[in-house]
């Protein structure tokens, strides 16, 4: 019974002076640990993996050789980025921008309306741009080339728009027979109603 007393006495010691120990914590340095770092310009970085990257070894014995003999030489050579306009277009995403710039946006109309012409415009998507038609501002609907036809703009106050929005389009269904598409340039914003088509 001695034994295990004193054993229970010797493993709670430890136990009390490792909790201590552990809980003896420095929180002034966890709270400055990032105190006094620079930070590191692009140039610095950049100079830094090119000291440490590695040139390629020639594929033939005698480079191998040298590599193994004299070890691999460190530091590439500068290339020059990129610029925008050399990179691919990924996803048509600069083209994208650039219709935007020039007020072209992009809508789906999910039920065929009537133009301000009178033609029908199919359910589909569109491309949408602003134009003057006899002194009048009208929404006109493009798919590729094709003109499809054009409905009335008129100024708009947007009760829905997102202070993040900038430029934008969308398409509100106010009833079953009329939809209202609004159309944002980052100067106004400007709506257009379209009476839905139903065949008799």
């Amino acid at each position: 019974m001695k034994r295990l007393l004193i054993l229970f006495c010797f493993i709670s010691s430890f136990y009390i002076n490792a909790s201590a120990e552990y809980l003896d914590v420095d929180y002034n340095f966890i709270d400055n640990a990032f105190n006094g770092i620079k930070p590191v310009t692009d140039k610095e970085f950049n100079d830094t993996i090119n000291r440490l990257t590695p040139q390629p070894v020639e594929n033939t014995f005698k480079g191998k050789l040298k590599a193994f003999l004299f070890g691999r030489k460190y530091g590439t050579e500068q290339t020059i980025p990129k610029t925008v306009e050399d990179k691919p277009d990924i996803g048509g995403e600069r083209q994208a921008i650039q219709e935007i710039k020039n007020g072209i946006y992009f809508i789906r109309i999910s039920a065929p309306i009537i133009s301000l012409e009178g033609n029908i415009i199919p359910l589909g998507d569109y491309k949408i741009k602003e134009k003057k038609q006899d002194e009048n501002d009208t929404l006109v609907f493009y798919q590729g080339a094709k003109e499809y036809g054009s409905l009335k703009l008129s100024t708009f106050d947007d009760n829905l728009k997102n202070e993040n929005d900038i430029a934008y389009s969308r398409v509100d269904i106010i009833n079953d027979s009329v939809i209202r598409i609004v159309y944002s340039t980052i100067k106004e914003t400007k709506c257009a109603y379209a009476k839905v088509f139903y065949e008799k």
